[in-house]
């Protein structure tokens, strides 16, 4: 994805598809974020988003590894693979 399509993916907003996270959410939060576009068929979840659509970042060590490890593995059942 190009930057300009990620700029305007943020700018549109938040939908029924599109859903924005801060890097400190709690993972039962990502989770059903998750879960919520799995069962829309698919979405994004953008992490290091505000709601208002300012890009704060991601400060979290690790994050790959905390969001299959921690989130998806353990709070999401049955299991199911994201693609990031």
């Amino acid at each position: 994805m190009l930057k300009s399509e990620l700029d305007q993916i943020i700018a549109n907003g938040e939908n029924s598809g599109v859903e924005f996270k801060r890097d400190d959410c709690r993972p039962e939060q990502l989770a059903r974020e998750i879960v919520a576009m799995v069962n829309l068929n698919g979405g994004m979840v953008l992490l290091g988003v505000e709601d208002d659509g300012k890009i704060s970042g991601i400060n979290r060590k690790n994050l790959e590894e905390w969001v299959m490890d921690t989130v998806v593995s353990r709070k999401i059942h049955p299991l199911m693979l994201p693609f990031y």
